[in-house]
């Protein structure tokens, strides 16, 4: 009786041991109940698009976004500005003619007020010169060129 007693004993110490430490004879374990999310890979950092405090020698001839970069903020604004007022003489003077001329064909005319009602600034340039700043922070921005980026912030800033 002693040897079944012995033998009970070590195949339950058996079994203990199987069940406490990790083995193959163990269950596989359950996958977890909500899977852990996926970090998204981080964004490509933008360039910094802060004007400099004082003019370090020509600008490059292209209006691009390292042109935007070696601008001062007063030739910043000085752009913006020269913009929201060409645009504003063309509209003006575009609806200066239509009133002294009078023979706009009427399939034109609507064509020419929607042109005249999309195209003339509503705000003022500071607002424009923010959304170039704000576009030109993301990397997507730094892609464009000076023109591209202005007429994006002018139609944002419009649409408002």
């Amino acid at each position: 009786m002693t040897r079944t007693r012995l033998a009970a004993a070590l195949a339950a110490l058996g079994v203990v041991v199987c069940v406490a430490t990790r083995s193959p004879l163990r269950a596989q374990e359950e996958p977890e109940l909500v899977p852990k999310e996926q970090v998204a890979p981080p964004e490509k950092p933008a360039l910094d698009s802060t004007p400099p405090a004082t003019a370090s020698g020509p600008l490059r001839t292209t209006l691009d976004f390292k042109r935007w970069q070696e601008m001062t903020a007063r030739e910043r604004q000085t752009f913006v500005e020269g913009a929201v007022q060409s645009l504003t003489s063309v509209t003006l003077r575009l609806r200066a003619d239509m009133e002294t001329d009078g023979k706009v064909p009427p399939e034109s005319l609507a064509a020419m007020v929607r042109f005249m009602h999309d195209h003339y600034p509503r705000f003022p340039a500071v607002m424009y010169l923010r959304e170039m700043d704000t576009i030109y922070m993301k990397a997507d921005g730094q892609n464009l060129s000076m023109s591209e980026c202005f007429d994006q912030a002018f139609r944002r800033i419009n649409a408002r």
